[in-house]
């Protein structure tokens, strides 16, 4: 079992995590990006050579290397290539490749704030307050932020002396300001949901948490996993949310893939990697066995220097 991660950037702990998934069953992990110096690179075993996801090449160009590389399992890491693989999953099934990643009608859902909202509606889950287009607050602050967008680009606070009417590209909801957490959530490749587990983000940076820790919080989790099933995802899944410790919490958002702190998850005993390697080698039974969760367990983030010739690969 091959595994192929794209958009590999600087997920060094990422590709880390599914060596060690694969090294059982005698696999590799090959890697993308389209920045040939990314530090991604240098830990994979192998590096693939891809076009970009809008080039009317990609699909053959994904499929001939998943042939060459004997890959089993694609990984997609970025917000920005999940729609044109969710349009190359039947075609790569029927190669015998899985590709995590569900189908354009659920990532929909997932990329527009306004239709997420509708649908932890529909859930019978809650969303901070939402105010339509054009429409003045009853009271602030607000939380202004694009209807489409990742990493906290655009979102802002706004007070009620800075108001002005905002359009249809911007979500306008309630400021709140319970803390916030962060949801791994594990799905098997059918849809069916099997483990989540619950960070809170002690410290944020560009829309990342750099410093978070793991809570016993079966309210955020079992909400969590209610949602993910709803929206019909697959594999692991980032839902960010408000919780006050007592209510219910409410979400704002949810990523389809990998997030940039999923490690903390993934060692306090998720084990996504190792479990979707699992499923996609036939191994579904075991692989949906919950596993033991280290609450208390602390990310500390920090940056690390990767040294290289400069005749690597990346540097040529």
């Amino acid at each position: 079992m091959n595994v192929l991660i794209l958009s590999v950037a600087a997920k060094v702990l990422l590709v880390q995590a599914f060596k060690a998934a694969v090294a059982p069953l005698k696999g590799r992990v090959l890697a993308a990006d389209l920045e040939r110096d990314s530090a991604g690179l240098v830990f994979a075993d192998a590096t693939v050579s891809l076009p970009r996801t809008d080039d009317p090449g990609f699909g053959e160009a994904l499929s001939r290397a998943c042939r060459e590389h004997q890959i089993g399992l694609v990984v997609p890491t970025r917000d920005g290539e999940l729609a044109a693989l969710a349009g190359l999953k039947a075609r790569l099934a029927g190669e015998g490749v899985t590709v995590l990643v569900p189908d354009a009608e659920a990532l929909a859902e997932c990329a527009d704030k306004r239709r997420f909202g509708t649908a932890c509606a529909r859930l019978g889950l809650k969303t901070p307050k939402t105010y339509g287009p054009g429409e003045t607050p009853e009271a602030f602050p607000v939380f202004v932020r694009p209807v489409a967008g990742a990493g906290g680009r655009g979102a802002r606070r706004i007070e009620a002396a800075d108001w002005t009417p905002q359009g249809v590209d911007m979500l306008v909801q309630a400021f709140c300001s319970w803390p916030e957490y962060s949801i791994d959530v594990l799905m098997d490749l059918d849809g069916a949901p099997l483990q989540a587990v619950a960070r809170s983000r002690l410290q944020v940076r560009a829309g990342e948490a750099v410093k978070s820790r793991v809570e016993d919080a079966p309210a955020l989790t079992e909400a969590a996993l209610k949602l993910c099933a709803g929206l019909r995802l697959v594999g692991h899944n980032v839902v960010q949310a408000f919780w006050d410790g007592v209510g219910d919490p409410l979400f704002i958002e949810v990523n389809p893939r990998f997030g940039g702190a999923s490690n903390l998850s993934i060692q306090a005993g998720l084990a996504s990697p190792e479990r979707l390697v699992m499923m996609a080698a036939g191994e579904a039974a075991a692989a949906r066995e919950p596993r033991p969760i280290q609450h208390g367990l602390i990310m500390l983030r920090y940056s690390q220097d990767q040294l290289v010739k400069a005749d690597w690969p990346g540097g040529a």
